[in-house]
């Protein structure tokens, strides 16, 4: 029977906790870990909007409130439409399509995407080859450095998958599962059915002999470990700037924020995630410097872990709660860095350490895992070491009033010219937008 060339919806299946990148993603969800200053969705929605797939649902779990922020963005540039599974309680690979069952009743083919994975795939070819055989089922394979880590394909002369195990002890080849898949609506009503919990354990094995395997030659990456997201985050201007049909990765410009007193009301040595208040109008100046294209870091002296008075859990307790706040108002930031060392002294203009504000060091550490360009890029904070840290990085900064800081004291803190004032963090960004204009 001849495949159905016309209805092709997406799966991103984008809920997974990302243990091995801890502690980054205790604050940033796996599929939002950035990659040259974007977000790893975001090289999946170029994919599919290259190939013309034009909506895809994306499960989510946990830190799904920035996952929702990151989806009403990319609606709102109209690309692809991006539409929200919820898991309360992360239900597997295959207990996903079992949970949008109802995606077979809307495409003739469903791609399945482990969003994860950083690839310069083209997906036209590979729906070229789908619909060329006979078989439901395509898996997507690639030349495996460590098979016995990833899910192994034999293929007869015809492309056909005869055997497919999962992790084997022994491996017979090195073809390797790629976490990507195009299915025919009849089988994924067969999946979802099964109603079985992961695709490479409980799903794939019943359908060899039933599966094709496209085997991918560029490039295919699973960010699952701190290691290959450095590498990572080393290929991608290589790889992707290669790529003259993709939106070439740049370094981008970041404000960077501080914490208390500038995004949050300042309490002395915030211990409890009941005492987090976004300031007045923060959420809605993030939500501005997104737009406008600014990556947003949040870069905080946290000298309380230092002093004994609180655990770095508790502070991602807090930041989970201030996290919350912002998913609220609809926005998120992009990143977070924390110092946790005590000072030796009181002066704020002193470095004594490359990380601790007024070091450059969490600005400089941004730059690099990120992709920022520090020329173009802001420091924003209520306290001179804040400035001085922008400063030192190759930023410009401005200082704004706060209870530790007041209006009054800004223009004896600006005597030297080097920096700006403002009354709050959203005037600063309104400061930085005037003069962004400007120089365009």
């Amino acid at each position: 029977m001849a495949k159905i060339p016309g209805r092709v919806k997406a799966l991103l299946l984008a809920g997974g906790l990302g243990t091995r990148l801890r502690p980054l993603t205790d604050t940033v969800p796996k599929c939002l870990v950035p990659v040259l200053g974007r977000p790893l969705l975001d090289f999946w929605v170029d994919r599919l909007a290259e190939a013309g797939i034009d909506e895809a649902r994306v499960n989510t779990h946990a830190l799904a409130e920035q996952v929702r922020a990151y989806i009403a963005g990319v609606n709102s540039e109209g690309r692809v439409h991006l539409v929200e599974s919820h898991e309360p309680v992360l239900l597997g690979s295959a207990g996903t399509i079992h949970a949008n069952a109802d995606l077979a009743d809307l495409a003739d083919q469903i791609v399945i995407i482990y969003a994860d994975n950083l690839s310069d795939i083209d997906l036209r070819p590979l729906l070229d080859f789908h619909r060329s055989h006979k078989d439901p089922f395509t898996m997507v394979l690639f030349r495996a450095p460590n098979p016995r880590a990833c899910g192994i394909a034999q293929l007869d002369a015809v492309g056909r998958i005869v055997s497919f195990i999962e992790k084997p002890d022994q491996p017979a080849a090195d073809l390797a599962n790629a976490g990507l898949y195009v299915i025919e609506a009849s089988a994924y009503r067969e999946i979802a059915a099964l109603r079985a919990f992961d695709l490479g354990f409980d799903v794939l094995p019943r359908f060899v002999g039933r599966m094709r395997g496209w085997v991918w030659g560029g490039y295919h990456l699973d960010i699952g470990s701190h290691s290959a997201l450095e590498q990572a985050r080393g290929d991608a201007v290589r790889i992707f700037s290669a790529r003259r049909d993709l939106r070439t990765p740049q370094l981008r410009p970041a404000v960077f924020l501080d914490r208390d007193g500038t995004l949050i009301e300042h309490v002395h040595y915030l211990s409890d995630p009941a005492q987090v208040r976004v300031l007045p109008g923060a959420a809605e100046a993030l939500t501005r410097l997104r737009r406008a294209g600014f990556v947003c870091v949040l870069v905080t002296n946290q000298s309380a872990i230092g002093r004994g008075m609180i655990t770095e859990a508790r502070l991602h307790e807090i930041h989970v709660e201030m996290n919350r706040q912002l998913a609220e108002r609809g926005t998120a930031l992009d990143a977070i860095y924390f110092c946790p060392d005590a000072p030796a002294g009181d002066d704020r203009t002193v470095i004594e350490n490359s990380k601790r504000k007024p070091g450059p060091g969490m600005l400089l550490q941004a730059a690099i895992e990120i992709g920022l360009e520090l020329a173009d890029s802001w420091m924003v904070g209520d306290l001179i070491s804040d400035v001085l840290a922008g400063l030192n990085a190759g930023c410009r900064s401005i200082l704004v009033a706060s209870g530790q800081t007041p209006l009054s004291g800004l223009e004896a803190h600006s005597s030297t010219g080097s920096y700006l004032t403002a009354s709050n963090f959203a005037a600063a960004v309104e400061m930085i937008l005037d003069l962004q204009g400007t120089q365009r």
